[in-house]
């Protein structure tokens, strides 16, 4: 499965489910917590309708690392972990979570993707705002949450209730 082409939401909702059969397979009475993010986890939401070529994970325990890869599920991202705003252990990814991971971005596709209409239709700006205020603390310097500042006063200012 790996190197795929693009995939969209039903094929990342068949990889999900084939993941899951390997690793009840491989690992019987186990369970494992994944953390999903990036544009494959907006996808899988139902706010984004491009495709991806996978699915990233923030959080994944290492014994699971060489069977992700056959998923074509992304465990690589955990030098990203300072673009969500709360501990791992806390939370579930909103759709607020991912917007303000994907303003610490300077990719093109992260910025495309918040500028969307789906998500700028769902999000919930007041959230969004208090995710915001709470990057701060896990941020790992203070040049990466300055930029991260940046870009979220531009979208709120361009797309924001009061903006755009």
């Amino acid at each position: 499965m790996t190197g795929s082409p693009e995939m969209g939401p039903e094929e990342l909702r068949s990889r999900l489910l084939g993941f899951d059969r390997a690793v009840a397979l491989n690992y019987p009475g186990q369970s494992f917590r994944l953390i999903l993010v990036g544009g494959g986890a907006m996808m899988l939401l139902g706010y984004l309708s491009r495709a991806t070529v996978d699915l990233d994970v923030l959080a994944a325990p290492a014994v699971l690392q060489s069977l992700m890869a056959e998923y074509d599920l992304d465990g690589r991202v955990a030098a990203y972990q300072d673009h969500f705003a709360y501990n791992v252990e806390c939370w579930a990814a909103s759709l607020e979570d991912l917007v303000a991971s994907k303003l610490h971005s300077e990719r093109d596709t992260d910025r495309a993707d918040v500028r969307r209409s789906e998500v700028l239709a769902a999000l919930d700006w007041g959230r969004l705002a208090e995710v915001a205020e709470d990057m701060h603390a896990s941020s790992l310097n203070e040049r990466r949450y300055r930029r991260f500042v940046d870009n979220y006063e531009e979208y709120s200012e361009a797309y924001g209730p009061c903006g755009g």
